[in-house]
């Protein structure tokens, strides 16, 4: 397969009174068509920015450095017009935030929402289409009442419904990325487990791609195909999901573990520090490169 997406040697640096402070150095990952690969990392490790980046985000504002390469489906991200960036997003690759209320503009209806994506594809269309196809989208996320819901506002939906909602919002143009955020995190764990099965089943329906953004272990293992896990902004660890949790080559990644909670009945397992072992080169699985 090839890769849809192709990141090498990423770098990121933030501007501020003192200088330049990187806060990505020299990431690297690949995302094959229709592949599931996760980013996996404590709060900070830089796993939200590189979304970020990878979207066209931050290339635009004035106190961010990035440099590197980002190629969507052969395309330089990096080297292209702003308008040319933005032409993407929302329409070949879509992503899910983390707080799906927030994400939502509360002022707007669902469905007019789901117009504005859709006319990103198709200016064109319809306003008889756009509801058919967001009842359509609804429908594959197991949503009752669609006719209800594309008449509601954000804020008259639970949070679980929210959440579906975005789903399929980022599904709805047939994106060929899928960039998920930590998604359901803000949901009871019964809502949360259901949200990614139905994106699990929806993304395979679609053939889309998806970099999946957790620091939850057990999600992963069961979603992801392959798993790159970052700390402090750098690549520590890539491979097969199973041969990654089967046999963690990085202290850091053993630490990940290591810090899940376990019913033992003794408490929580203390994490073990920071030290020059955590900074060791990156471990690779396998063939992945």
């Amino acid at each position: 397969m090839s890769d849809i997406l192709d990141i090498r040697d990423l770098t990121l640096a933030f501007k501020g009174h003192r200088g330049l402070t990187e806060v990505l150095h020299g990431i690297s990952l690949r995302i094959a068509a229709g592949e599931r690969v996760a980013l996996v990392g404590e709060s900070g490790s830089g796993k939200s920015v590189t979304a970020r980046i990878i979207l066209g985000l931050l290339q635009e504002t004035g106190s961010a450095r990035v440099a590197g390469q980002v190629a969507f489906d052969g395309r330089d991200i990096m080297a292209m017009h702003p308008r040319d960036r933005a032409a993407l997003r929302g329409t070949e690759m879509s992503m899910i935030f983390q707080d799906p209320t927030s994400s939502l503009n509360p002022t707007f209806t669902i469905g007019r929402q789901f117009a504005e994506v859709m006319h990103r594809r198709a200016p064109r269309l319809s306003r008889t289409a756009c509801n058919a196809r967001a009842t359509e989208m609804l429908e594959e996320v197991s949503i009752p009442d669609p006719a209800r819901v594309l008449d509601a506002y954000p804020f008259q939906l639970s949070g679980g419904m929210n959440q579906r909602v975005m789903i399929a919002m980022a599904l709805v143009n047939h994106p060929k990325l899928l960039l998920a955020d930590e998604p359901g995190t803000a949901l009871d764990v019964s809502v949360q487990a259901q949200t990614l099965r139905l994106m699990h089943d929806l993304v395979e329906d679609h053939g889309t791609a998806v970099l999946f953004i957790s620091h939850n272990l057990g999600v992963v293992r069961e979603f992801a195909d392959r798993v790159y896990v970052i700390y402090r902004g750098r690549i520590v660890e890539e491979g097969a999901t199973d041969a990654v949790f089967h046999a963690p080559g990085h202290a850091y990644t053993r630490a990940l573990m290591d810090a899940v909670p376990r019913i033992t009945g003794v408490g929580l397992p203390e994490v073990p520090e920071v030290s020059d072992a955590f900074l060791a080169p990156m471990v690779r699985h396998g063939s992945a490169s």
